[in-house]
């Protein structure tokens, strides 16, 4: 059980995450997050950062936007939010680290 517990101190933390079981409390946290990206809405602002933070998600904007370019846009004023958003997306996936 020692060598056990001084295995995972050594351990950095992103793999430590991998061999600690997960508790109920974070993996129904997780649900809820990525429920409120995919619908499109936080309850709140504070939520949005948390869940960011904690799970790497996107913004649900981007799910706004994808779904307003297949179902119409409500105004011209969102078409041009999406572009923009969408424009400063690629900016920064072209800017994004090549591994080789």
């Amino acid at each position: 059980m020692r060598k056990i517990i001084m295995a995972l101190l050594i351990l950095p933390a992103p793999l430590v995450a991998e061999v600690l079981p997960q508790d109920a409390s974070y993996a129904a946290r997780q649900t809820a997050c990525m429920a409120w990206v995919v619908g499109g809405a936080y309850p709140s602002g504070l939520e949005e950062v948390a869940c960011t933070a904690e799970f790497g998600l996107p913004s649900p904007f981007l799910f706004k936007c994808a779904l307003a370019q297949h179902a119409g846009y409500a105004s011209g004023g969102q078409r041009e939010a999406c572009a923009l958003f969408l424009a400063r997306a690629a900016d920064a996936t072209r800017q994004g680290y090549v591994r080789r």
